[in-house]
């Protein structure tokens, strides 16, 4: 199904979106574009986060694409076609893992090595040229349901309402309590440190091996003892990105960090002495070091509060693994269905029923992407035994093509993923769901929404035996 690019709500509503980060700013343009006025409150001073590189599944290229054009997204962006495995201690190129075109073009978009950085001004960017109202350095201290409209207290003591308050304000999330209760569990450290970095392609060119590394259109993954490498080319080609998970007892981590890419330490912080010969050079051409530290968070049980005003999108409703590959998509698929459902409205009755709608075409998704990213940091960075072992022999097969073993099935799972488009989603429960309701306040029974989840699943496993064909 072919979503309406331009469907624009009959009604306006006022949206306020506190976070303006990649999904913060998306979901602005995508409310906006649909015929609502939107403000966002950004406490940061301006736009951009020291975050370095960015993956750009095709699940999320082809929203970009569809927003900006296939041209302008590539100014600044390399296409990725494989992922070599080097080893972290030793050097050694185990292999290379193909990104297959025909799996490539059955999800519709390609998958795009970029900087966080210039993701962000792109949907900044777009977010103004919609009509979007942004304040930075607008720090939110209270968010109040309201009857019926909600409001939040900025630190200068301005209070503003809204339609519909946006909770896109991350996992430290100020907005999540209001919608899931202060009871919630603290979170747990996961013992990993992550820290963001980039290379001049200029210092990459004075060593051999890391100047094929730079002009390759590869991510390579780095794999070692309970730690890794996530590196690939930016900026075409002009820069470096690495994004290294660290144990956090060696990381020099306090003791009371949390997430926060705002946090920055200089190269020596690491000991990187047990590193092979060339990592090591790698690291010479690191000016300094932006640490986060991963944190165990569930997935917020419910995403809308008991107003039904009040939502949450991204991390502050599914936080992701810090340094993660689908952390940003999901942000922005978020934003795509938020966007669209609302394009529809006509009445102030649908709002419950969309906010609602919204939370369950996207709670499924971003469980199984969960799952998947877990897998995949389990998979780079396993302690010495024979599991490792045998990852490390997959990883010798893979030399063109892949193998029938657990290399495969990671990449195949991938695939599936990618497959997703988040503008159908939408639009599919519109046509199956949403316009049979009329605009009354009546919720959708539990039969409706059992027929909903199962039409999910079918969609899910379409997709994948049409990847896997």
């Amino acid at each position: 199904m072919s979503p309406t690019a331009d469907q624009v709500a009959s009604l306006s509503l006022e949206f306020l979106i506190v976070g303006g980060g990649i999904g913060g700013f998306s979901a602005a343009y995508m409310l906006a574009k649909g015929g609502h006025k939107v403000r966002v409150l950004e406490r940061q001073s301006r736009v951009g986060t020291p975050a370095a590189g960015l993956r750009v599944p095709p699940n999320m290229s082809k929203i970009l694409k569809r927003w900006i054009g296939e041209e302008e997204l590539q100014k600044n962006a390399v296409v990725n076609l494989e992922t070599p495995w080097y080893d972290l201690h030793t050097g050694e190129l185990y292999g290379s893992s193909p990104w297959r075109q025909d799996v490539m073009n059955e999800t519709g978009g390609d998958f795009l090595l970029m900087a966080h950085s210039d993701v962000h001004r792109i949907v900044y960017q777009l977010a103004i040229e919609a009509g979007v109202r942004i304040d930075f350095g607008a720090k939110v201290t209270e968010v109040s349901p309201g009857d019926p409209r909600p409001s939040v207290t900025l630190a200068n003591g301005e209070v503003v309402t809204a339609d519909v308050v946006v909770g896109a304000d991350g996992p430290r999330s100020i907005v999540r309590p209001v919608v899931v209760g202060e009871e919630e569990d603290d979170p747990e450290p996961e013992g990993v440190t992550v820290f963001g970095a980039t290379v001049p392609a200029s210092w990459m060119e004075t060593d051999p091996q890391l100047s094929k590394m730079i002009k390759q259109s590869a991510w390579p993954l780095i794999v070692g003892t309970n730690r890794s490498i996530c590196a690939h080319p930016i900026r075409n080609y002009k820069q470096f990105s690495l994004m290294i998970h660290w144990p956090d007892e060696e990381a020099g981590t306090p003791e009371n960090a949390m997430e926060s890419w705002y946090d920055v330490v200089p190269t020596k912080t690491l000991d990187y002495s047990t590193l092979a010969p060339v990592w090591q050079k790698m690291m010479k051409g690191v000016s300094c070091l932006w640490r986060t530290r991963s944190m165990l968070r569930p997935e917020a049980e419910y995403w809308v509060d008991e107003s039904e005003r009040i939502v949450l999108m991204g991390e502050a409703a599914h936080p992701a693994y810090a340094g993660c590959s689908h952390g940003a998509s999901m942000a922005i698929e978020d934003a795509v269905v938020l966007g669209k459902l609302f394009s529809f409205l006509s009445s102030p009755a649908q709002i419950p029923n969309f906010l609602h709608a919204f939370e369950e075409i996207r709670q499924q998704r971003v469980k199984d992407v969960r799952i998947r990213e877990a897998s995949n940091a389990a998979f780079v960075r396993m302690p010495p035994g024979p599991e490792q072992d045998a990852r490390n022999t997959h990883f010798r097969m893979a030399r063109g093509e892949w193998d029938d073993g657990a290399l495969k099935t990671e990449f195949e799972g991938l695939a599936v993923l990618f497959g997703y488009d988040a503008y159908d989603a939408a639009a599919e429960w519109w046509v199956e769901w949403g316009q049979f309701q009329g605009k009354t306040n009546e919720p959708r029974n539990e039969m409706q929404f059992s027929f909903a989840s199962v039409a999910s699943v079918v969609e899910h496993e379409v997709v994948r035996h049409e990847v896997q064909a």
